[in-house]
This record gives structure tokens, C-alpha cells and sequence, in this order.
């Protein structure tokens, strides 16, 4: 009988060895060794909350935050490390939200079958 909790961990084994993963861990050893990527980092992410929870409560967003956003993107796009750990961010992201759809199958098939 197959073990579950076996595949949980390969998988977890897997996704450490994974080139999505290392090169994450590489550009967020470069962002840690920076204070000021670090700091602009939060600052933009704070910012896109805010922003994101404004939005959520049916507010209207100020012009200053939203030109505060935007001045903090062109600079983080001018900046090659940010830019690295960003996109190695959303690449991780990706893999891991199509990890959680396939594990995610059986429990779908199950509450299917039920409603």
C-alpha cells in the first residue's frame, strides 16, 4: 500500500532540489546581504498591500499611494538583483500553486461526488 505521507516528503525532498528553488534561495541570499534591496523590497510590498486591502474594502485609492507604487516599480525594475528574486518569487509561486491543484485533485473528486 503506497504511504501518502512518503510522497509528502519525496515531494518536499524534490521541490529543495528543484532549479526554481535554488535559484529563489540565490536571489534571496542577494536581497538579504543588501539592507537596501531588503528595505525597498518591504517598502514596495507593504505598499501593495495596502493598497490591495484598500481595495478589497471598497475604497477609493489615493493618487499619492498609487504614484508612490509606481515610482517604487520603475525603480526595482532598474535594480537586476530585486528584479532576479522577483520573477525567481513568482516562478516558485507558480510551482507550488500547480503542486496544490494536483494534490488538491482527489479532495475535489470527493466533495464533487457529495454535492
Amino acid at each position: 500500500m503506497e504511504n501518502p505521507y512518503d510522497f509528502a516528503h519525496q515531494l518536499a525532498r524534490s521541490i529543495r532540489k528543484s532549479e526554481i528553488y535554488r535559484e529563489l534561495q540565490e536571489a534571496q541570499q542577494e536581497i538579504e546581504n543588501n539592507p537596501k534591496y531588503k528595505e525597498m523590497i518591504s517598502t514596495l510590498r507593504q505598499t501593495q498591500l495596502e493598497l490591495q486591502s484598500m481595495s478589497l474594502q471598497g475604497k477609493d485609492l489615493p493618487k499619492e499611494k498609487k504614484e508612490q507604487v509606481e515610482k517604487l516599480m520603475l525603480a526595482v525594475e532598474g535594480i537586476p538583483p530585486i528584479m532576479k528574486y522577483l520573477q525567481a518569487e513568482e516562478r516558485f509561486g507558480i510551482l507550488i500553486n500547480d503542486i496544490q491543484k494536483i494534490v488538491f485533485e482527489p479532495v475535489n473528486d470527493i466533495f464533487k461526488e457529495k454535492v
